[in-house]
């Protein structure tokens, strides 16, 4: 396909101009008599005409000033072209010959309280009760007490396999000191630069998402001394720590429920009861009873007040970088998620007011567009758009684990309408992983196919958004669904795939060292069979990225990007790039991913 037109959100092609923004727009080819940008600053269409800013090659270029829209969080708009015999629409989407839907306008969002720094990250998620053993001494004991009063807990060892009948009151010893332990493996080595950590806090489970006490960090992991140390060795690396809250739901062991079915009227009303003592549970299940938000202590006690859950973790002597908040679309008044929006509105302030620069990320596993407009989260476990299609397209299953297939033009337009629903900050931001502690590691969805996961980490380290290695996905962890997925970290550095792990270090410092794969544009160049063709394009950086799932092939694309003429550098191809004018010829290997760079 020909690249008709370019424009996004990235310096060069927007300006934020206080209560203006200037856009910039480059168009490739015949050029047309008339270009427009399109806005509705009150709700009414306007078309501002663009004026021409002189030629590069084939592209020519056109600037406008637009009002912003003051009456929603955000400015949309579009581009339109128009010549002699006909006209097309240039949005999110890409290019249409008619007027594209609302959901793929151009947004700018009006909240600038974002985390920049989070992009430039490469994050690791740790599920602390598997990752790292410290301290022996913290290791639950056989006996020491019963997981809800119901069951005993049941105590393992170092490695071995976790059973799906003791899944949530097994242990094997995990703690912060083992990760504080583990920083220079993590940062020095494999060139981490953030981590996402599980629930901490004191729960009876060994994944924690059910908290007994949200003020301490549980004392099997280290306690609040161990955070605090942690931290602080995190930061004066220069790294960041994101902590998991769960605040729709808690624990059936929680103080507040169990003074709630002891008769505590002011206790009862945090929950939501019905007739016979039945009360709302996340997804029914009775050892997560819901939190009523409806009732302002849950709020003040949750969100807003002074020593809020929410706020004491982001003040000193903690002083985390953000929060992944759990069910995040759940939170809400009565047994549904009313006025959710209404609530996380009210979180996003109180945590932009502790640190305007903490992130704030929502876990989805569907789509999340709606939270993503400015006003609420600043990005998303990005499942919709980057883990559903890749492992669709990778690994032939959807999320339910049912086959599905998709050719490299449907995965590219599953991608494309992902992205364009949200802001480009938004895009940048959102959180992209393979896989995670709630799916099948992505090298047991791939039957063992290692050089089908090495293109896969390749593209989540080339790919637009913010990349996250789920621990031990590095060295070839292998699992299927929960507990599998939740096997304990291998030190016997024997077990590791090293050439895996060589792999994982070569692309996350490909990822650190050009900024066009962190804070670039994305644009798609070909897209059909099992193959696909990106570029990233920055200021005065482009990178290259051709992406192949199936045989070897050479492949023919029109390579046409506005901004330079400079040849391109291989950065870990097969072979050089052929270019006969705008088109490009390249030699793609069996299962590969290759990058090319090239400076403005």
């Amino acid at each position: 396909m020909s690249l008709i037109a370019f424009h996004e959100a990235i310096p060069g092609y927007l300006e934020d101009r206080g209560d203006q923004l200037w856009l910039r727009i480059a168009v490739n080819g015949v050029q047309p008599e008339t270009d427009y940008a399109r806005i509705e600053p009150d709700n009414e269409e306007y078309l501002v005409a663009m004026s021409a800013e002189g030629h590069q090659g084939s592209w020519c270029f056109y600037t406008a000033l637009i009002q912003k829209s003051q009456h929603i969080e955000q400015t949309e708009y579009l581009f339109k072209l128009v010549w002699p015999q006909a006209s097309c629409w240039i949005g999110a989407a890409g290019v249409e010959p008619h007027m594209p839907r609302n959901i793929h306008m151009y947004r700018f969002s009006h909240d600038r309280r974002l985390p920049t720094w989070s992009g430039a990250q490469i994050f690791y998620q740790v599920f602390p009760e598997r990752f790292a053993q410290g301290d022996t001494r913290l290791k639950p004991q056989q006996d020491e007490y019963r997981y809800l009063d119901r069951n005993d807990i049941v105590i393992k060892e170092w490695g071995d396999e976790p059973d799906w009948r003791s899944g949530g009151f097994e242990f094997f010893g995990g703690d912060l000191i083992g990760v504080y332990n583990r920083l220079g493996y993590l940062n020095d080595q494999l060139g981490v630069t953030a981590l996402y950590l599980n629930p901490v806090f004191e729960s009876q489970s060994s994944h924690k998402y059910d908290t007994v006490d949200y003020f301490n960090v549980d004392r099997h992991f280290g306690g609040n001394q161990a955070l605090q140390q942690l931290i602080e060795g995190i930061h004066l690396r220069g790294m960041r720590i994101v902590l998991d809250a769960v605040i729709n739901h808690t624990s059936l062991m929680h103080p507040w429920f169990q003074a709630a079915l002891a008769g505590d009227e002011r206790q009862r009303a945090k929950y939501v009861f019905g007739p016979n003592n039945v009360y709302s549970s996340w997804k029914d299940q009775d050892s997560l009873p819901t939190l009523d938000f409806a009732n302002p202590d849950v709020v003040a006690e949750m969100i807003t007040g002074s020593d809020s859950v929410i706020r004491h973790w982001l003040q000193p002597p903690y002083s985390i970088d953000g929060w992944r908040m759990d069910v995040i679309h759940m939170i809400g008044e009565g047994r549904g998620a009313k006025n959710n929006a209404q609530y996380l509105r009210t979180l996003r302030n109180v945590i932009k007011s502790e640190n305007s620069e903490a992130l704030l990320l929502g876990e989805h596993f569907f789509e999340a567009s709606n939270w993503l407009q400015g006003d609420q989260e600043d990005c998303a476990m990005n499942y919709f758009g980057f883990g559903h299609p890749v492992r669709a397209f990778l690994a032939g299953l959807d999320i339910a684990l049912h086959p599905i297939q998709l050719n490299a033009a449907q995965f590219a337009r599953w991608l494309r309408e992902a992205r364009a629903r949200v802001s480009f900050d938004h895009q940048l931001l959102q959180f992209n992983q393979l896989d995670s502690h709630d799916t099948p590691r992505f090298l047991s969805m791939l039957k063992g196919d290692r050089p089908l996961l090495e293109v896969a980490i390749g593209f989540l380290m080339t790919y637009i958004g913010t990349p996250c290695l789920y621990y031990g996905t590095e060295i070839g962890m292998i699992g299927d669904q929960d507990p599998g997925c939740r096997r304990c970290f291998p030190w016997d550095e024997s077990q590791w795939d090293s050439e895996l792990l060589d792999f994982c270090k070569r692309w996350i410092g490909y990822r650190k060292a050009f900024q066009a794969l962190s804070a670039g544009a994305l644009i798609d160049l070909y897209a059909e069979q099992d193959t696909m063709v990106f570029a990233r394009v920055s200021e005065h950086q482009q990178c290259l990225i051709v992406f192949n799932r199936g045989a070897a092939c050479d492949l023919v694309f029109d390579l046409n990007l506005p901004g330079s003429t400079a040849p391109w550098q291989k950065i870990e191809a097969h072979g050089d790039l052929t270019m006969a004018g705008s088109q490009c010829a390249v030699v793609v290997p069996d299962r590969s991913v290759q990058l090319w760079s090239r400076q403005l």
